[in-house]
């Protein structure tokens, strides 16, 4: 057997490529290492790009989703918070009204009316002889929207005789738009007045988009190309000349981003441009962008709007602006501080050309249209106070009231428009009468530190017309007509005089005006003396009242009882505390001008009680009615007390302690009563004509004396403010229970007219004797 053979058979042969091999696959490892690194590699930044692109796709997602909702809450909600606007009543007219041109003349320049030789417009007037033809402008009544309209109005003698319509036909009334006396913002310091897109003029309209955003109707929100555009520019200019921004985008920074200049702001922008084109339709956000838009500061407040600037600039509606106004605004969008027309007016009108130039190139006005607004100057209302400071007082009542009848201040600070009984005619008047009496009263008397509280009210709807809480008439501070209360002397007596004359006194019941003293239950006495000091014997009641004698009301008021005087004066709707101790009679009680002013107003309306009030209505930003004054009147006196009342208040004017009245206005019956207190500290009058009744104090708030009574220092201001106003006289209706009768002076008895001194005096029907004797 061969060496071969004896090999065992499973002995493994030796491999001498082994070695080669096993070398020649390490090579091979390390190259697939490196390509499985690399691999490896490019497979991990493939998964983090695709993963972190996804989580930036996730976040950008989740933040539109974001802006989505923040964006649409805000725009479909209460955009802004606006400002409560506070309006004077409505100016009615009606056949035979008294009522004279010079009224309504006032009335229409407080409006900004125009008068023209020939109406083509609203806002505008025209007089030709006695009559006056109005273009009215449209207007949103708390009772609904009513439209522009042409009426005339016709005058005979003092009253207004007819009204008739554009076509010629008499109609029953009509009336203006009232004038917007107050805007009471909130803490964003914000101020517009929001306009319906469909009420900005087509012209402005265009003018805008032409300047601002040509293709605003074509684009999504962002316009590339005119990024790109603005950037070519500005590249070339070296310098900031030209934005990209579209309308969208500008409403998107002004109305969800700060002005902060970053890439992020640009890049939130952007998003919410996108958003917001996506959503609502172009109108939608022109509309909102024309409500939006900064063009301007009043004091602290910032204007926005198109419709807020045109009142700001030119005292009109926006509806109603010249070409060339429209074109300041829309040239004032670029920069209102830069090209603020008040501060730099001949830069403001190179840019005011130049859109007027672009508005004629693009056919939106005509050559000659252009041509005759560029040659027009720009003319800038005055900056006027802040309507804030204007009316403090009479705003605090309001403010007073709207919290009690709309406690909610979201819903006030949704815009709310309050519609108030004020009337700005009364309320200059009663300015003017301040500002001028009292430095002549200073003068007169050798006093100085004199303050002042006036009120009138509208009889017939117990609306608060006018009030000046003190002599500096625009400080808000401290109301005196409201919350000041002082003794209100002689303004007593007429509710003595009511208490008795309900019961079995007459106007001619003699009165004792002997030495009077009076002794409490704790023993003290009191001497109550007439002002002159003298004592006179029997007085008929008519001269005691309206010589306002003391001793005669006094012995008076203790016989019908101090109870009974103080249930009287609460009966007329003081709501204070009366004390009921005798001097209370002389007018030792202490009341509010308000307070006095809602007890004659029962009065002056025939003894028809009615809370006072300020606000006639209160509407919310879309014109729904949330309030509307109800007038309640209950009947708290016969007619016939109230009626011989009112005729001792009557001869108060004519021939008592308030008969400088009647020199004044010797044909217009008024009524009133003068007050004085003790040491002459408070001088008051209160005096009513047909339809407004008015309460006068003056005094010093350190409560020293004045040297003014009632009738040298009250009624002077009185006088003066019923001078512009064109008074009506009183025109009381005499009641079935009520007849006229003489009477003997020296007796209080009805008697023959021949029967000794006599006087005609109203007298209960049931006491009046047809045939009476002379004894």
């Amino acid at each position: 057997m061969s060496e071969k053979k004896r090999t065992p058979a499973n002995k493994p042969k030796p491999k001498r490529t082994t070695k080669k091999k096993s070398s020649n696959s390490k090579k091979l490892s390390f190259k697939q290492r490196v390509g499985i690194l690399k691999s490896r590699v490019l497979q991990t930044l493939w998964s983090l790009f695709w993963k972190g692109g996804l989580a930036v796709c996730c976040a950008v997602a989740m933040y539109v989703v974001y802006l989505d909702a923040k964006v649409s809450k805000q725009f479909e909600g209460n955009k802004w918070q606006l400002p409560v606007q506070v309006y004077a009543r409505a100016m009615t007219f009606y056949p035979d009204q008294y009522l004279s041109e010079q009224e309504v003349i006032w009335e229409l320049e407080r409006l900004n009316y125009s008068r023209v030789n020939r109406i083509n417009r609203t806002g505008q007037y025209l007089i030709q002889g006695r009559t006056i033809t109005i273009f009215r402008r449209a207007f949103e009544f708390y009772e609904g929207a009513e439209s522009s309209r042409v009426f005339t109005l016709n005058f005979a003698g003092k009253k207004l005789a007819n009204i008739v319509d554009k076509g010629g036909r008499r109609i029953a009334g009509e009336r203006l738009e009232p004038v917007q006396i107050a805007r009471i913002g909130n803490e964003t310091n914000q101020d517009r007045e929001f306009v319906p897109l469909a009420k900005f003029p087509s012209v402005l309209k265009q003018a805008l988009l032409v300047v601002e955003d040509r293709n605003f109707y074509e684009h999504h929100g962002v316009s590339v190309w005119s990024i790109m555009r603005a950037l070519y520019s500005n590249i070339r200019a070296g310098r900031t000349v030209q934005g990209g921004s579209t309308l969208t985008q500008q409403l998107a920074k002004n109305f969800y981003l700060t002005r902060e200049r970053s890439l992020v702001r640009k890049i939130n922008e952007a998003f919410i441009a996108l958003i917001l084109d996506y959503r609502y339709s172009k109108d939608e956000i022109l509309e909102a962008y024309l409500n939006e838009v900064y063009l301007g500061q009043a004091y602290n407040q910032g204007v926005h709007g198109m419709g807020l600037a045109s009142e700001f600039y030119f005292a009109k509606p926006v509806d109603e602006l010249e070409f060339d106004q429209i074109a300041l605004l829309v040239a004032m969008v670029k920069g209102p501080s830069f090209y603020n027309p008040r501060r730099y007016p001949e830069r403001t009108m190179e840019r005011r050309d130049l859109v007027l130039r672009l508005m004629a190139e693009n056919g939106i006005i005509t050559t000659t249209e252009y041509r005759q607004s560029l040659n027009r100057k720009i003319e800038i209302q005055p900056l006027k106070e802040s309507l804030l400071q204007s009316y403090p007082g009479y705003l605090e009542l309001v403010n007073r009231e709207l919290k009690d009848l709309v406690p909610n201040d979201d819903v006030i600070h949704a815009g709310v428009r309050i519609f108030t009984y004020f009337e700005l005619q009364k309320q200059s008047a009663m300015e003017e009468a301040i500002n001028s009496g009292l430095p002549y009263l200073e003068r007169r008397f050798g006093i100085s530190g004199l303050e002042v509280a006036m009120v009138s009210v509208n009889t017939e709807k117990a609306g608060v017309s006018a009030l000046v809480s003190g002599r500096q008439m625009r400080f808000s501070g401290f109301n005196r007509v409201l919350d000041t209360k002082r003794s209100v002397g002689s303004l007593v007596k007429p509710a003595i005089y009511l208490t008795a004359l309900q019961q079995d006194y007459t106007l001619g019941t003699l009165l004792d005006d002997s030495p009077l003293q009076v002794t409490d239950s704790a023993g003290k006495t009191w001497s109550p003396e007439n002002f002159d000091r003298k004592f006179r014997g029997p007085v008929p009641l008519y001269e005691a009242f309206s010589k306002s004698l003391n001793i005669p009301a006094v012995n008076l008021g203790l016989d019908v009882g101090v109870h009974q005087v103080a249930g009287t004066m609460t009966e007329l709707g003081v709501n204070s505390e009366i004390p009921t101790y005798p001097s209370m009679l002389l007018g030792a009680v202490e009341l509010s001008s308000l307070d006095v002013a809602q007890m004659y107003t029962t009065l002056a309306a025939n003894g028809k009680y009615s809370e006072l009030t300020s606000i006639s209505a209160i509407t919310n930003a879309s014109g729904k009615t949330l309030y509307k004054h109800q007038l309640k009147s209950a009947k708290r006196f016969d007619p016939a007390s109230v009626y011989m009342t009112k005729y001792g208040l009557k001869r108060v004017t004519k021939s008592g302690t308030g008969k400088r009245l009647n020199k004044h206005f010797p044909s217009v019956q008024l009524a009133g009563k003068t007050g004085t207190s003790n040491d002459m500290r408070d001088s008051w009058f209160t005096g009513f004509d047909h339809n407004t009744v008015t309460v006068t104090w003056v005094g010093r708030d350190d409560n020293k004396p004045t040297k003014l009574t009632g009738g040298t220092g009250a009624l002077e201001l009185y006088i003066r403010y019923l001078k512009p106003l064109n008074p009506q006289a009183i025109a009381d209706e005499r009641p079935a229970g009520v007849k006229w009768a003489f009477v003997n002076k020296k007796t209080g008895k009805q008697a023959a007219p021949h029967c000794g001194p006599t006087i005609q005096l109203p007298l209960r029907a049931e006491l009046f004797d047809p045939k009476p004797s002379c004894q």
